[in-house]
């Protein structure tokens, strides 16, 4: 009997190894649609962007990551302009190292969206040239991993009037909320506003730059597409 219990709790062990590193139990893992690395332009740190592997596509997927890396060029040119001037402007200003505050400019990506054959990637410039603070800036890019091609905003939905209608939505609860939201105007248009996709109801997300609906304080502020209109 002994026997035939240290049998059976042996074949259980094995059962739950086995499952343990099945398939179906490394679903989270598995379930991305692509792979997205970071890369930093000329080993810089400060310059981070983002190399996409897995897409159905290969010449567009090539093509992204050659964009990619060009504005990263981009990017580093304008960070070493940046240092570069702010030595000269802090001996205009007579000023030593201690006392002016140093110059800032680096860029940074995030994956907001990872899954059913959709890629959100928000890429964020930072920079300081001197003042109270610094400013940022976000820019999305949203692709269909099968095909390869960049989705607009408007592309998620059917028709232009379906996209009209939650737009115009979205707007009025972002005007009636003039506590929160007190530098927005009824005169915004949302089709050029960064988004990304999310697992929320709404399924998009959209990211206003600071001073666009808020002031500096507020930093940048994400709200999802409304889902219902009053």
């Amino acid at each position: 009997m002994k026997r035939l219990l240290t049998i059976m709790c042996g074949l259980l062990m094995a059962m739950l190894l086995i499952f343990s590193f099945s398939p179906l139990s490394m679903h989270a893992e598995t379930n991305k649609a692509v792979s997205v690395k970071t890369h930093k332009y000329l080993f810089n740190s400060n310059i981070k962007y983002p190399q996409i592997s897995g897409m159905k596509n290969k010449q567009r997927q090539e093509k992204i990551n050659a964009d990619f890396k060009k504005l990263a060029k981009q990017e580093y040119k304008e960070r070493k302009k940046i240092l570069k001037r702010y030595d000269k402007d802090r001996k205009k200003l007579g000023l030593s190292k201690s006392e002016y505050t140093t110059y800032e400019y680096k860029t940074f990506f995030t994956v907001k969206y990872n899954q059913n054959n959709k890629v959100s990637i928000v890429k964020t410039k930072y920079y300081y040239t001197g003042g109270a603070h610094g400013e940022y800036y976000s820019e999305s890019y949203n692709y269909n991993t099968n095909s390869g091609k960049e989705v607009t905003l408007k592309q998620n939905f059917k028709t232009n009037t379906a996209y009209n209608k939650v737009a115009t939505c979205t707007i009025k609860k972002i005007l009636a909320d003039k506590e929160k939201y007190p530098l927005a105007d009824k005169n915004m248009n949302l089709s050029m506003t960064p988004y990304y996709w999310t697992n929320a109801k709404s399924g998009i997300n959209l990211i206003f730059q600071i001073y666009e609906i808020a002031p500096y304080s507020s930093g940048q502020i994400e709200l999802p597409m409304a889902t219902t209109c009053r």
